[in-house]
């Protein structure tokens, strides 16, 4: 009778324990066969950095954002490229914010697509975000399809000056790069200097979300601003506009001086990175 209640008693203990060790398991597997997303906070790009949404983490299905973090580990920008999973297009809209997800560092309704396969790695499937060392950033996402979102971070070294005082100099023909760090709102300065009258040619490439000033000076005196809000490899003409006395305006060179060029965001959603040269 003795040995009969001490095997009962060891079989209601091994009952006892192997409950209190499945409840982790079992929510688990409850939870993605419900959809649910298990743990939205632990997506990471320094962990993988390229990271599938599947069909129960979309905002249809769970109607909550996914979340995943990148720490810069220098100054520089990180690049995103969505794809499609499967046959059907990616869908959805992402936003870059701060290490607390409490600040909107870009606008909070940039729309991804992969509905045509030309998008891939274009306007659609590509975003830029420029980003200062050692700060962790946090990349919101609402997927309405799954995708596929592949991410890769570019250092940048940017030599540019913070005031007009201490401008970079940029010789002709030379190439300088950029940075505007996301809720960073600090122009970079630069200059050009012209021995002799002449007309120039100014080619920009900005790759940023949202729109960029640039200011121009001769000296101390502003010349005039352009705001850019498109993306890619442009040119512009500098000279001066003189009307003559019969009212027609005639463009004629830049004269002889130091020329200055202020490059800021023009708000405070605006990142990336961008490229300067003059011939």
């Amino acid at each position: 009778m003795k040995k009969f209640i001490r095997t009962g008693w060891l079989t209601i203990l091994a009952a006892i324990c192997l409950i209190f060790a499945m409840p982790e398991n079992v929510k688990a597997d409850a939870q993605q066969e419900s959809g649910q997303q298990i743990d939205n906070n632990d997506k990471s790009f320094n962990k993988n950095p390229v990271i599938t949404i599947q069909e129960n983490e979309i905002f249809t299905a769970t109607e909550s954002y996914i979340w995943i973090s990148y720490t810069a580990d220098a100054n520089g920008y990180l690049t995103l490229d969505n794809y499609n999973v499967g046959d059907i297009p990616a869908n959805g809209y992402l936003a870059l914010y701060n290490n607390t997800k409490s600040v909107a560092l870009s606008s909070k309704s940039i729309g991804y697509s992969g509905r045509y396969p030309q998008n891939a790695g274009g306007y659609w499937g590509h975003n830029v975000f420029g980003m200062q060392k050692g700060q962790t950033y946090y990349i919101r996402v609402k997927a309405y399809t799954p995708v596929t979102f592949a991410s890769s971070f570019t250092k940048v070294k940017d030599k540019s000056g913070a005031t007009q005082k201490k401008a970079l100099n940029i010789k002709r023909n030379k190439k300088k790069t950029g940075l505007i760090p996301a809720g960073v709102t600090t122009p970079d300065w630069y200059k050009i200097k012209l021995n002799k009258a002449k007309k120039i040619k100014l080619h920009y490439n900005f790759q940023t979300k949202g729109s960029v000033r640039l200011t121009f000076y001769l000296g101390g005196t502003q010349l005039g601003s352009k705001v850019i809000s498109s993306q890619g490899a442009q040119k512009m003409t500098l000279y001066v506009k003189r009307t003559n006395s019969k009212g027609k305006i005639k463009k004629t060179s830049l004269k002889k001086g130091t020329y200055y060029i202020k490059v800021e965001p023009a708000n405070s959603i605006t990142s990336g990175y961008y490229t300067l040269k003059w011939k």
